[in-house]
Parts: C-alpha cells; sequence; structure tokens
C-alpha cells in the first residue's frame, strides 16, 4: 500500500467579490503518495493555482477555504493556526511561483533570501546558513555560486532567478513541492534541465511534488498521476500513461487533442475547444463542460453535474462525465473540437 504524505478532501475555497461568490475549488479530493509526481493540469482559470494556495494557507483576500480537510501526515492542515502552520511552511511543504520576478526581494542579495528560510527554520549561525546557500545553489547548476549569493535579482536572468526561487524552496529538502508553473517563461533549454534538477532532486531526497501546468509535454514527462481540473472541479483523474493513452472525459481528449504533435504531420492549423471556460460565479446546477461538449447526451442536460466515477479497468481512472470516451471516439476529438 502507497504511504499517502498528502491527502486533500473535498476541498473548497472561494472568492467573495463585488459581483458574486467566485467558487474557485470545488469539492476537489486527490492524494499525493510519497516520493511520486502530482500533475494538475486545465486551461487557465480552472483553479489549479488556488489549490496549491489554498494547501499553503496562501490564499490571497478576499479567497477563503470554505470546507473539506488537508491533511498532511494525518494532521489537518486547516485546523493549524499560527506558529503551528509556520513550521510546516516552508520546511516541510514548499511552494516554487510562476513568476520568480515577483518571488524574489529586489532589495535583498540572493544570499540573504536563501538564508533567510535556513535561519528561519534551523538553529545555524550565519556562516552555516551561507555555506548551506552556496550548496544548494551549486547542486541546482548555478555557475560560481559563491558570487551569485552577492548578486541582487535583477542581476540574473530568468532561468537563473527561477532556479534561486527552487533553491529558495528546497535548501530544507521539503516533504513535499508544489511548483506553480516552475517553466512557462523560460526557453526549452532552460527547462528542460529545471526539469531535471527537479527529477534529480526527487531521487535523492524522495520528495513529493505537486507539478501544476498547462504544459501537457511537461506534465507527460514529469507525472506518474494527472488530475485534469475544469471550472474549479477536477474532470478527469487518472495514472498519466492511462490519461495520455485512453483520455475519458471529452475535456481532456480534446486538451490532448489540441496539442501539436512532433511525431505526426502536420494537418493543418492545431484543432481548438469550441467556446471559452464558464464563468465561476453563480455556475448552474449542470455539467460545466456542457456548453462546449460534443458528446452531450439528454442526460447530461436534465441531470445535475456528474460526479468522478470509474471509466476504466483501473479503479484510480475516474471522470465526471456521462457520456465518457472509449477507442472508437478518440479519432473524432480533434474535428469535433476545431
Amino acid at each position: 500500500m502507497q504511504d499517502i504524505i498528502l491527502r486533500v478532501e473535498d476541498l473548497q475555497a472561494q472568492f467573495d467579490t463585488t459581483d458574486g461568490v467566485v467558487k474557485a475549488v470545488n469539492h476537489v479530493s486527490f492524494d499525493v503518495p510519497r516520493g511520486t509526481t502530482l500533475a494538475i493540469t486545465g486551461e487557465s482559470g480552472s483553479g489549479k493555482s488556488s489549490v496549491a494556495l489554498a494547501i499553503m494557507g496562501l490564499l490571497p483576500y478576499p479567497g477563503r477555504v470554505t470546507g473539506g480537510k488537508i491533511y498532511f501526515r494525518d494532521r489537518d492542515l486547516l485546523t493549524l493556526k499560527g506558529e503551528e502552520l509556520r513550521k510546516i511552511r516552508g520546511r516541510e511543504i514548499a511552494i516554487v511561483f510562476q513568476d520568480p520576478s515577483t518571488g524574489l526581494n529586489p532589495v535583498l542579495s540572493i544570499g540573504d533570501q536563501v538564508e533567510e528560510i535556513i535561519r528561519t527554520h534551523q538553529p545555524v549561525s550565519r556562516r552555516e546558513a551561507k555555506k548551506m546557500s552556496i550548496e544548494v545553489l551549486g547542486q541546482l547548476g548555478l555557475p560560481d555560486p559563491e558570487e551569485i549569493v552577492r548578486r541582487y535579482p535583477f542581476q540574473l536572468s530568468g532561468g537563473m532567478a527561477q532556479r534561486v526561487m527552487i533553491a529558495i524552496a528546497t535548501a530544507l529538502n521539503p516533504s513535499v513541492l508544489i511548483l506553480d508553473e516552475p517553466t512557462s517563461a523560460l526557453d526549452v533549454t532552460v527547462q528542460a534541465a529545471i526539469l531535471e534538477d527537479m527529477t534529480q532532486l526527487q531521487e535523492r531526497h524522495g520528495t513529493s511534488i505537486i507539478l501544476i501546468s498547462h504544459d501537457l509535454g511537461v506534465v507527460a514527462q514529469m507525472a506518474d498521476s494527472v488530475a485534469v481540473m475544469y471550472a474549479g472541479e477536477i474532470a478527469e483523474y487518472a495514472d498519466a500513461a492511462t490519461l495520455f493513452r485512453s483520455p475519458r472525459h471529452p475535456y481532456t481528449a480534446s486538451l490532448l487533442a489540441s496539442r501539436p504533435r512532433p511525431d505526426q504531420e502536420s494537418r493543418g492549423r492545431l484543432a481548438a475547444i469550441k467556446g471559452a471556460p464558464p464563468s465561476l460565479i453563480d455556475l448552474a446546477d449542470e455539467c460545466a463542460f456542457l456548453p462546449r461538449c460534443h458528446k452531450a447526451t439528454s442526460e447530461c442536460r436534465s441531470e445535475p453535474a456528474p460526479k468522478l466515477l470509474p471509466v476504466g479497468p483501473a479503479a484510480a481512472h475516474v471522470a465526471a462525465c456521462y457520456n465518457p470516451m472509449y477507442r472508437e471516439d478518440e479519432g473524432t476529438a480533434a474535428r469535433r473540437s476545431a
């Protein structure tokens, strides 16, 4: 039986705005076994980052968690306050944000920022913290880390700044590392190097990773399991190989059909999913993907939104769909979504 280090149960979060209540996270549940990578993917606005921020207790105002549980080693993080939560956040669970230019303090040197996380959680001297900072920056492939610790964020390239962000997050070897679009603004060469760094980190320390990305190539490369989110909910969940081979939710199949395939000859324009994601204010009590779905049936239009149900040989492959995709449907997904 797998050792579950993080368990999210029926998580709900919302933002109270002047236009109405935005239900950013709707009854989301998943497990993260020790030493594995769970990828959370989907279109922009689907709730991926809100899930990550809720886990960290960092939902910005006016966001708030309204229900559910988040268990880390059998402790519900939502019940922890103040110092108890700070001891876990950064030390046991760390996050790397998407944009390093906003994550790094422009008036502090790189060394000061890495040392800060170390000295906050460990009783070490400033000299020891500096030595540890240089070591962790070197492990992440930064050239001349002794010089890097003296620089300021504006003196670094985008790739170097992102590596510094990862160094800050991994300096204390956290048990769970959340990566929120860690390579979206980087060129493919730097992207590949950073993903390799993450793989090596996981192999060295048994780190569990939650990877948030809309890049299905990165997801395929890194993930052991995948949760596909749509309109604040999980539409489909499976191990990565199964999901890419046999997507069952029409939304998942359409996402996969819209990606460029270098192993196939070009057939003109890429397929696109018709329409746009719905507003998360006052969602109707029906499948949120219904207006864009090419497989909708009368049941989809007359029944409440479907729950996650088994859709494949493996019990862990589930989808929230009344009329899931099967092999004979997959060849038409691209044409129907264009």
